[in-house]
């Protein structure tokens, strides 16, 4: 699911070289406050760069896993995070960056500064996490950042998954909702018909590489491997999914060997 720094909305050289001069108190502080997409992602790649052997930095990090504080991101074109597409705090727009914690808190952008800096995982956090949960997170990230022994968290493995990224059932139900109307994701398709192609509407060629402007046009795609068809059906649009899903999601089993969803008999 193609993804570059050059997809991040109102992302400069300049804010990346202001980051980089950030004391460690200075981006906790930042953590806590970011607002954006962009903001996030360099309060995150200026940890990676200059503190990821400073433990004390480390441990307050740590402490903010237990915030539940929450924002409403900006700027949020091409990151996926599953659960804030089913909510429609985020656009799907077919390909972008895939992360597993909820960066719309500061727990959850804690968390994943702090994975990213380990290589460690204890859990994820994510939109339904609770409070206790948060607390007992923190207390594993501090305890680990003490030398004592953590068990580390093994996420569900989709054995021959042909996209791991799109196979976990939050993921796909965020795909089956993504499909549904949506004005903002029509601004979107728009934006890219005329700037990429010239054109005011989708073409009638199906063919046509113009019809990736529509996010649906992956998304179609994804929902098929997932389910083992073979070839994109045309009668399975997104009230098709919809009334799909809303029947059978607590139904589905996962084929290690074949790697899709079936129906449980």
């Amino acid at each position: 699911m193609s993804w570059s720094q050059q997809n991040i909305e109102n992302y400069t050289l300049e804010m990346y070289n202001d980051a980089q001069k950030l004391t460690s108190k200075e981006l906790l502080a930042k953590n806590v406050n970011d607002e954006s997409w962009a903001e996030v992602f360099l309060t995150l790649n200026a940890s990676i760069n200059n503190y990821t052997k400073d433990t004390l930095y480390l441990k307050e990090l740590a402490k903010q896993v237990a915030n539940d504080k929450q924002t409403k991101l900006k700027g949020t074109s091409r990151l996926i995070i599953w659960d804030r597409i089913t909510t429609g705090d985020i656009i799907f727009e077919g390909k972008g960056l895939v992360m597993d914690n909820d960066l719309f808190t500061v727990a959850g952008r804690s968390n994943q500064i702090l994975q990213s800096l380990t290589k460690k995982n204890f859990g994820f956090v994510t939109i339904n996490t609770t409070k206790k949960e948060l607390s007992i997170l923190k207390n594993k990230w501090l305890d680990f950042l003490s030398n004592k022994p953590v068990t580390e968290f093994k996420p569900v493995e989709f054995k021959n998954a042909k996209i791991a990224e799109i196979s976990a059932p939050e993921a796909t139900k965020a795909l089956i909702i993504s499909l549904q109307e949506n004005p903002l994701k029509t601004d979107i398709i728009k934006k890219c018909l005329k700037n990429i192609y010239n054109l005011d509407e989708m073409p009638k060629d199906k063919t046509s590489s113009a019809n990736y402007c529509n996010p649906d046009t992956y998304t179609l795609s994804y929902l098929g491997m997932l389910f083992g068809d073979e070839k994109t059906d045309e009668n399975k649009d997104a009230n098709w999914w919809r009334n799909f899903w809303d029947k059978n999601h607590n139904n589905l089993v996962w084929n290690t060997e074949k790697g899709f969803y079936q129906i449980k008999k």
